[in-house]
């Protein structure tokens, strides 16, 4: 994968703040994002490893994603939560936006810049 600069979300519905440092993903206790932009490519990604893709449900409106999660026990009790939003920059065509989950848990949000 090409190698960008790295920008990301400080608080939930926030703007991306640019920044040099890099956020990885570590664990699997607390989900965490990553934001980049590479080219002409927006893109963020979330580790979602600790729940089931039918157990993920994402939503885009008015230029703001929001992932969310539940894990139901056997006995239906929910047993784990997740929530995530990103707002999309305004120079982000929002009909590009593709979504993709690989087999290890990571969800990827890409959109074409304009």
């Amino acid at each position: 994968m090409e190698k960008g600069r790295s920008i990301f979300s400080e608080a939930p519905g926030s703007l991306p703040q640019q920044s040099t440092r890099e956020q990885k993903f570590t664990g699997h206790s607390s989900p965490t994002g990553k934001i980049q932009v590479i080219g002409d490519i927006f893109q963020f990604t979330l580790d979602v490893s600790e729940f089931s893709p039918e157990d993920v449900i994402i939503t885009s409106s008015n230029n703001l994603i929001e992932v969310h999660a539940e894990k139901l026990g056997e006995d239906g009790i929910v047993t784990n939560t997740f929530s995530h939003r990103c707002k999309l920059p305004a120079d982000v065509d929002p009909i590009s936006v593709k979504m993709t989950m690989e087999s290890c848990g990571v969800l990827t949000v890409r959109a074409h810049r304009m």
